[in-house]
């Protein structure tokens, strides 16, 4: 059974973040023709076929890895549509703009028999010191620590964030207690990165999230990380973090998060190549 064809026109509801690569004028300096549409966002779209056929099931034990290949831009009509078995069994998704480009490929499973709890999970994160700063290859230490960050999601977090990524499910909207969005949860291992770090533009290549019970608005949840690896690429420096969300003892949601931390500049590239010609 395919997943239906769902389409959706991408928004960027993250202009005035920090992370000033969700803005045209710095996104253009890097190279892209504007604002980066998250992928967070992306990845929510991607998730609405799934959540519409699965429903709360998948959300307390399913499995998504994504990865971003092209950047999504605002007002662009998405289309997620099934790309049919994937290597390990798992249903696979592809979404594509207007002129078919593939921008982003989702992965989703939903294991009867759920892999073990990471130890990681239950790294005791680092102490807070009230200071951030700005992201750099040296401070980014594999296995030390970030700080936690705290999460008590509301029902308005949850419907605010519904809207932004055009997500009319009723499940989202239920009751005191909805079930959050996964957009929304994946959206906490970027959270906890910025609590570390000032990042003054970055971006988000993917993700693996495994959910080990459904989450709801409403309860007090914890947000740990540990950069498991770094490396660089054609300039760009990048990370992959391992993010565990609990609830008081129990972990509920582990997430290998995959970003660039501090990207090449196009701008800064462009400039030294001038400077040679001279």
């Amino acid at each position: 059974m395919e997943f239906a064809v769902y389409k959706v026109r991408a928004h960027n509801s993250s202009t005035a973040s920090e992370n000033r690569m969700h803005s045209d004028d710095v996104a253009r300096s890097f190279g892209f023709q504007g604002g980066l549409v998250p992928g967070v966002t992306v990845f929510g779209y991607m998730t609405r076929p799934v959540v519409a056929r699965h429903g709360a099931a998948w959300l307390a034990r399913g499995t998504a890895g994504v990865s971003f290949s092209r950047p999504a831009y605002e007002g662009e009509w998405l289309t997620v549509a099934d790309a049919g078995e994937g290597p390990d069994g798992d249903a696979s998704l592809v979404c594509t703009n207007e002129a078919g480009v593939e921008l982003a490929r989702m992965q989703a499973g939903m294991p009867s028999d759920p892999a073990e709890t990471d130890p990681r999970a239950g790294i005791a994160p680092a102490s807070p010191t009230g200071e951030r700063p700005e992201a750099t290859w040296e401070l980014m230490v594999v296995g030390e620590p970030f700080p936690a960050l705290d999460w008590r999601p509301t029902a308005e977090d949850n419907a605010a964030w519904c809207n932004d990524v055009s997500d009319d499910l009723p499940l989202y909207r239920e009751g005191n207690s909805p079930f959050l969005h996964p957009g929304l949860v994946l959206r906490q291992a970027n959270f906890v990165l910025r609590n570390r770090f000032l990042l003054p533009a970055w971006i988000h290549v993917g993700s693996r999230i495994a959910f080990r019970e459904a989450l709801r608005a409403g309860t007090a949840y914890e947000v740990r990380a540990v950069p498991e690896e770094k490396w660089l690429r054609k300039g760009h420096e990048f990370v992959r973090l391992y993010v565990a969300i609990r609830a008081g003892e129990r972990v509920v949601a582990e997430i290998l998060h995959t970003a660039i931390f501090r990207p090449r500049r196009a701008d800064v590239e462009r400039k030294a190549a001038a400077d040679e010609r001279r």
